[in-house]
């Protein structure tokens, strides 16, 4: 059933079933529109025309963004790019930063230190007599 715009649809599908709620015909038309099969007076589309629609899909020029060229051309010349937090450089170019001194904090971590330079006998002896189990 075809309506001459969305408002007498949704007033149309109000008065068939009063107790449905408004949302739920609004979504029901949505997801009808999205879908594409609901009844209409249009031919459906043949063979020919499906695959016309199909290769103009696949052959739109993707979107140009002021970013994008930035990154090029900064590839292109081989300088460094900064964006934001990122540096962005060639890989042959790339310099590995250096490590930072310190270490991870963890739960044996103490026991490691009590038994640094201690015999396997000890150590043994260190983790299983702990005090706090």
């Amino acid at each position: 059933m075809e309506f001459e715009n969305r408002k007498k649809c949704v007033e149309h599908y109000l008065g068939e079933y009063p107790n449905l709620p408004r949302y739920m015909i609004e979504m029901a038309l949505d997801y009808d529109l999205a879908q594409g099969d609901g009844v209409s007076n249009e031919k459906p589309l043949t063979g020919k025309q499906k695959r016309k629609l199909k290769k103009a899909k696949q052959e739109h020029e993707p979107v140009e963004r002021e970013l994008n060229r930035t990154i090029q051309d900064a590839l292109k010349s081989g300088k460094p790019l900064e964006i934001d937090c990122a540096t962005i450089v060639r890989g042959d170019e790339y310099v590995m930063p250096p490590f930072v001194k310190g270490y991870i904090a963890m739960d044996g971590n103490d026991v490691m230190q009590a038994t640094q330079g201690k015999s396997d006998c000890e150590i043994e002896e260190a983790c299983f007599n702990n005090e706090d189990l």
